[in-house]
């Protein structure tokens, strides 16, 4: 029983560089995340960029810490030469360097033209599809939505991964673009690309770049805890901070849930959805994690409770009648809680409450053994569906709606197939999946 990763463009490779040293240091081997190729693991991941220098920087950065080594797969990878412009329909929609336009055949192998980029990747994710230990238990796809390759060719891999295996649970692990971001058809993108995520996926995790930022330039050292893995160097963004200490807080509270207590127990992605995504009008959630060190005294999950609580976003008190939680899932590890009730519904009250609908808004679960990764600290993780994803959404389609009817950089989509109709429908499901929020 097996889960995919697949990583696309710049950030999502980046995030492969990030995520997989830390999933090797906390289940080595574990067949769920790795299979292996002449006694060395391998991570059952695609990695798909437009341009091939990430790509080459990643599959260069196998980490050599004892115990945590692995190599990516060389044939599970698919790049270009060429980048996407920043542009949803160029990724999405049309390959350059003449390899195909879009509405164009695919070359035939006798052609002996090197197959496109889109036809490489779904190429690499059918065979690591057919290559899972026993069942396919799901797909997670991490990307950003800022940019054309993220963006475009991240959802039309979605599309791609949801036709070849329509049973088993999709999950995207989505970066939202800076608000004073450098590409200006960013609005435009993300819209695009949030509205298809909506009809497609099974559940959708939204990390606010900014918000990543501000983590990162408050705590450096904040992340998986993992001071022992060697991290990967990136550009600097400013006041010292670098990609790699945002993409370090994504991998931190992911891990948690990716990672049963139980290295037997594999990760089962429709689970975990279950509980966080329960109706299919609210796909969007978001994590964060707290931290407290060990004392004398033994872990404070008070202190932990209390960091992840900054870490999120504040929100406004909500009455009880309508609270803001719609569903979520809590994991602590290194700490032994003795009064279940009591946690979840302190957290849940410090969230804005549960949603009156919810009787079950916060599935906790909870083991002594802390993290490999953060062996000396009690760590607090929620992935959580609530009603702040509409002010989230809402500011999204305000910025593109302005964009659109500007009709700023419009003929770049037009003349990749993409025209008023596409944005018409791309706000419209948007503007209802802010309303569903508001009203749940």
């Amino acid at each position: 029983m097996s889960t995919l990763f697949v990583h696309v463009g710049q950030a999502g490779c980046q995030l492969a560089e990030a995520l997989w040293p830390v999933l090797a240091h906390e289940r080595r081997g574990a067949p769920d995340f790795f299979h292996t190729y002449r006694g060395s693991p391998r991570p059952r991941a695609v990695l798909v960029d437009a341009e091939p220098k990430v790509v080459s920087s990643v599959l260069a950065s196998a980490p050599l810490t004892a115990g945590a080594e692995f190599s990516f797969d060389p044939t599970s990878v698919a790049v270009a030469e060429s980048g996407r412009g920043g542009n949803f329909a160029l990724g999405y929609g049309a390959e350059t360097n003449g390899q195909r336009l879009l509405g164009a055949s695919p070359p035939s192998p006798a052609s002996g033209a090197q197959p496109c980029l889109l036809d490489q990747a779904v190429d690499c994710i059918r065979r690591e599809v057919e290559a899972c230990h026993g069942t396919h238990l799901g797909t997670v796809v991490l990307h950003s939505l800022g940019g054309g390759t993220g963006s475009g060719l991240g959802i039309r891999l979605v599309e791609e991964i949801r036709d070849l295996c329509p049973s088993t649970a999709l999950l995207a692990a989505s970066v939202l673009p800076m608000t004073l971001g450098e590409n200006p058809l960013q609005c435009l993108n993300s819209s695009l690309a949030l509205a298809a995520l909506q009809e497609l996926a099974d559940g959708v995790l939204l990390y606010e770049n900014d918000r990543l930022l501000a983590g990162a330039e408050a705590s450096p050292k904040r992340g998986s805890g993992a001071q022992s893995i060697p991290w990967s160097t990136s550009p600097d963004i400013g006041r010292g901070t670098t990609f790699a200490a945002m993409n370090n807080i994504v991998v931190g509270d992911l891990v948690p849930f990716f990672c049963p207590p139980n290295t037997g127990q594999p990760f089962d992605l429709s689970d975990l959805l279950a509980g966080v995504c329960p109706t299919t009008t609210h796909r969007f959630a978001q994590t964060f994690s707290g931290e407290a060190k060990s004392t004398r005294q033994g872990f404070d999950i008070k202190n932990a409770m209390t960091a992840l609580v900054q870490a999120a976003p504040r929100v406004p008190r909500i009455s009880v009648a309508s609270g803001s939680v719609l569903g979520s899932r809590v994991v602590i590890r290194g700490a032994r809680v003795t009064d279940a009730t009591l946690v979840t519904s302190e957290l849940l009250e410090r969230l804005g409450g549960a949603a009156s609908w919810q009787p079950f808004a916060a599935d906790l679960r909870f083991h002594t053994a802390p993290l490999r990764s953060a062996p000396q600290a009690v760590r607090i993780s929620t992935m959580v569906n609530w009603k702040r994803q509409a002010h989230v959404i809402r500011a999204i389609v305000t910025q593109g709606r302005a964009k659109h009817a500007s009709r700023a950089f419009a003929h770049w989509y037009e003349r990749c197939g993409l025209g008023p109709e596409n944005f018409a429908h791309a706000f419209e499901v948007l503007d209802e999946v802010a309303a569903n929020y508001e009203a749940a």
